[in-house]
């Protein structure tokens, strides 16, 4: 069956997902996926958690972005593996041009390395760096050294209060009209840290995406809140905040103004 093409039940493949992507690129993620044993830094052969991974979909959102984008720099915090690497150093090569920092302070100990070795297996050592420090400290670090990425991925520790210092870190990174995306929204205390973004950043706007474990925003101004700014937020919210946003986009503009509160 040939790329691209349906399958006959209509469910794409796992081949038919990736297509798009060039051949080293996608054979590199199909044998991942298939959980074969992978070639760590010791260069030793380890076995993969199995969910410790970021879905095609959401891997060929991520690479679908960067190819429209064409960030000149990118980053994510939290490799593991690598699976999102290979996407975002996939829209790298066919763009021919871009940078993509890693944030993995556990890449040797927890990972065995095998995220690491992805970008000289796939000829991007020279668009590629590891940094081996905790996101608070690698995201703190990159602003001295006056550093800006287009596309931030955070998907590193998944506390609530983690995934927040994370995102409030990388806006300083942030330039307008980039874009942060989080990972793992079926988890509470994410989808908690995007209804925070949602109620309280205004300089950040939601884009809408087809994949529901992710929730992206891109910067669309400067942090003008006063310094005792606070908007209460909750999953409710989130949930209001939806609705409200579908009804806006379908209701006509003289029904709306009446029916519907202010932005």
């Amino acid at each position: 069956m040939p790329n691209g093409t349906a399958s006959a039940n209509g469910v794409s493949t796992p081949d038919e997902i990736l297509s798009p992507l060039p051949d080293a690129f996608r054979s590199e993620l199909l044998s991942m996926y298939a959980s074969e044993p992978q070639i760590g830094s010791d260069g030793k052969t380890h076995t993969m958690h199995p969910t410790t991974r970021i879905s095609r979909e959401q891997g060929m959102w991520i690479y679908s972005l960067c190819r429209a984008m064409k960030p000149k720099t990118t980053l994510e915090i939290g490799m593991a593996y690598g699976f999102s690497s290979i996407y975002f150093l996939a829209a790298i090569h066919d763009n021919g041009a871009g940078f993509h920092t890693a944030v993995d302070p556990f890449q040797d100990s927890d990972w065995h390395g095998v995220g690491s070795r992805k970008p000289e297996r796939l000829g991007m050592s020279d668009h590629f760096r590891l940094i081996r420090e905790l996101s608070v400290a690698a995201l703190a670090h990159r602003a001295d050294a006056g550093e800006m990425f287009d596309v931030i991925f955070v998907d590193g520790n998944h506390r609530f209060d983690d995934v927040l210092v994370d995102f409030t870190l990388s806006a300083e990174l942030c330039p307008m009209g980039g874009c942060i995306v989080l990972d793992d929204m079926w988890m509470p205390s994410i989808r908690r840290v995007a209804a925070f973004i949602r109620m309280n950043r205004a300089d950040f706007e939601e884009v809408a995406t087809p994949v529901g474990n992710i929730a992206a925003f891109r910067r669309v101004g400067d942090d003008a809140r006063k310094w005792n700014h606070y908007v209460e937020f909750s999953d409710t919210h989130t949930l209001q905040h939806k609705i409200l946003r579908a009804v806006r986009s379908s209701t006509p503009s003289f029904i709306r103004h009446r029916l519907l509160p202010p932005r």
